[in-house]
């Protein structure tokens, strides 16, 4: 069971097709440009002290910049997940990362975000509750606490909480969704399409309905390019 709130953010599961593959991020195809800075012309926006995790929710804001996404359905879109980032250091070194803080971006050039985007995959993650069979068609926000702890650092499972592990390339979201749904005829953030199979916590055990701490599979259903669609229960 998952008895263990260890939350990973969005990990995807799979895709309808078969192919769940990241693309990489409208603007930061091409090696045209030097993005060194936050500025009207970067190609992404974050606050001091942020970073981009790996299966982290992304969004765009009005200036096209990629950013994290946001907590509520209400307070914008999601565009899709983080899945890693290319970019040239101050050292001129070609770099590849599963995440990226402001500092590390701020000081590199020619950066390529890599994101899955697709509307129809799906992803597993965990609730900060549980949740039974009839949460299938409910949609979820993302969490809001911050008492989650990584390595006895609470980082939290907000949508901008992660942890790197070393000094390197790994770097992972620690996204959760919220305890309890909202209301029916709302509009949430992700929306429950089945039970997750990712690996339970502790180790060995079965995800099941109804668990303390249930991993749910979830489609983005306020997504940028794609209708949004209510909860249906």
């Amino acid at each position: 069971m998952s008895a263990t709130f260890q939350p990973f953010g969005l990990k995807p599961a799979y895709h309808p097709s078969g192919l769940d593959r990241a693309t990489p991020f409208a603007g930061s195809n091409t090696f045209n440009g030097n993005f060194s800075t936050v500025s009207s012309t970067a190609i992404y926006g974050l606050s001091s002290g942020q970073s981009f995790w790996q299966y982290q929710p992304v969004a765009i804001n009005t200036s096209g910049q990629l950013i994290i996404a946001n907590q509520t359905a209400g307070s914008g879109k999601v565009f899709g997940v983080f899945d890693g980032v290319e970019y040239t250091n101050s050292d001129g070194r070609r770099s590849v990362a599963k995440y990226a803080s402001k500092a590390t971006l701020d000081a590199s050039t020619q950066i390529i975000f890599w994101i899955f985007s697709d509307p129809g995959i799906v992803y597993e993650a965990q609730i900060n509750g549980s949740a039974t069979a009839l949460a299938v068609g409910s949609e979820y926000n993302f969490d809001t606490s911050t008492s989650y702890v990584v390595n006895g650092v609470a980082v939290g499972s907000t949508v901008s909480a992660g942890y790197a592990i070393g000094v390197g390339g790994a770097g992972f979201s620690t996204t959760a969704l919220l305890a309890t749904a909202v209301t029916t005829g709302a509009q949430g953030q992700v929306r429950v399409v089945g039970l997750g199979r990712e690996v339970a916590y502790p180790a060995g055990n079965t995800n099941a309905w109804g668990d303390s701490y249930t991993i749910v599979q979830v489609q983005i259903c306020n997504n940028a390019f794609a209708a949004p669609s209510v909860t249906v229960n």
